[in-house]
């Protein structure tokens, strides 16, 4: 309840106007209730940003694990990215002003997110490349396709944010894949 009740101070108040005492009093409780849990404010935000990411990257590892093909599954994943980061941008208006301004804490939500998308894709990527004979790193084609979709996340800020950054997220996927499974040219020439 306090992580709830805080998640709404944040993105209401913003992180700066929130305080232990507000966390407390809109919580119903005393503030030594909420010191028994949380040392300090930076706890309470962690614990935030910790559900934050996990709304994010549970929907994405039932993409994951869903029966289609590499190439379906990767708009999909995309698809599901957006729509997440979507999401927690209507949860926290805040949030988008902060990442449009580039703040660090925002940055470092990011860089923990893309830290987990990389460990969730990297063993699809592993089963993708085993089944078409590449001994590539798996992790590499991870962090690659995690930051083409990374790069068109500001495009949420903008107007018609969402249908944008879809757009672009997808011809980013498709060129990926293109990439991947070009016959002529490999692109795993590339990552050696």
């Amino acid at each position: 309840m306090i992580i709830d009740v805080a998640a709404g101070l944040f993105a209401t108040k913003g992180l700066r106007r929130t305080t232990m005492e507000s966390i407390a009093a809109e919580a119903n409780r005393g503030r030594r209730t909420v010191y028994m849990y949380f040392s300090n404010k930076a706890d309470i935000y962690e614990a935030v940003v910790q559900r934050e990411i996990g709304r994010i990257t549970d929907p994405l590892r039932d993409v994951v694990r869903a029966d289609c093909d590499f190439e379906t599954m990767l708009r999909n994943y995309t698809t599901e990215r957006l729509t997440q980061l979507w999401n927690l941008s209507e949860r926290n208006p805040l949030l988008l002003k902060d990442f449009a301004q580039g703040h660090s804490r925002v940055e470092k939500l990011r860089e923990r997110l893309n830290n987990d998308e990389i460990k969730l894709l990297t063993p699809l990527f592993r089963k993708y490349l085993k089944e078409i004979g590449s001994h590539q790193e798996p992790a590499g084609y991870a962090i690659v396709f995690v930051n083409i979709l990374r790069g068109t996340d500001k495009l949420l800020t903008c107007e018609n944010g969402h249908s944008e950054a879809l757009r672009v997220s997808l011809l980013g996927t498709d060129l990926f894949i293109r990439g991947m499974t070009c016959k002529d040219q490999p692109v795993t020439e590339y990552l050696k």
